[in-house]
């Protein structure tokens, strides 16, 4: 299980000096995320979409990554919720 400050340490990581660390930062993000996709929509994607803008191609790649694993579990959890029939209220 991972805890709100292993997001936060993450996500302080993604702003590290070497580019190694902010790429590995990244993925850990994606990876994070795409376990508990509504939550990562909170912190975790706004600071990718922040890496986006970095100037090694490396970051760029793992941000792009992270944020397509996060999207497509998003995806996934939407349309598993339309085949059950919607929202918390569903008749029997």
């Amino acid at each position: 299980m991972t805890t709100r400050k292993d997001v936060r340490r993450l996500i302080k990581q993604t702003r590290h000096k070497d580019a190694s660390l902010r790429a590995l930062a990244a993925l850990e993000l994606g990876e994070v995320g795409s376990k508990y996709p509504k939550r990562a929509l909170g912190n975790v994607v706004p600071t990718l979409r922040k890496i986006l803008n970095d100037s090694d191609s490396d970051v760029i790649t793992s941000a792009r990554e992270a944020l397509g694993d996060i999207r497509s579990a998003y995806l996934e959890e939407q349309e598993k919720m339309k085949r059950m029939g919607g929202g918390k209220f569903k008749m029997k």
